[in-house]
């Protein structure tokens, strides 16, 4: 693995303050530049996805069903992130450690279960 990930789920940067981590997305509230820097990367990363879930089914890579996917996916992760960075304490200490890392984890899960749940 790379330096700072961690193989517990998502990859966490090991070792920051955990404000340090969210502090750029909370910045994208007020900073319409950034904001569009932001959104950009999940659309670049978007198709990307939607050609591995077309691989993964078997379909053509200009299929619509895994293009919509993606789209649900991506937008599912991109609320999650935000989520997470609007809504995490500005501290926490040594004590909540743990309860730090495990936090933008479960908020994944919850918001790709979600975008999962509305597929069916």
């Amino acid at each position: 693995m790379g330096p700072g990930v961690s193989d517990g789920g998502p990859a966490v940067v090991d070792g920051q303050d955990r404000a340090v981590d969210v502090a750029p997305v909370r910045l994208t509230r007020t900073e319409p530049g950034l904001r569009a820097v932001w959104l950009q990367t999940y659309d670049e990363a978007e198709p990307a996805f939607a050609r591995a879930l077309a691989e993964r089914a078997g379909l053509p890579a200009d299929d619509l069903r895994p293009a919509i996917r993606a789209a649900m996916f991506n937008a599912a992760l991109r609320a999650a992130v935000e989520h997470h960075a609007w809504h995490t304490a500005h501290t926490h200490t040594r004590a909540d450690d743990a309860t730090a890392r495990a936090e933008p984890a479960t908020t994944l899960r919850t918001a790709l279960r979600a975008a999962a749940d509305g597929l069916t």
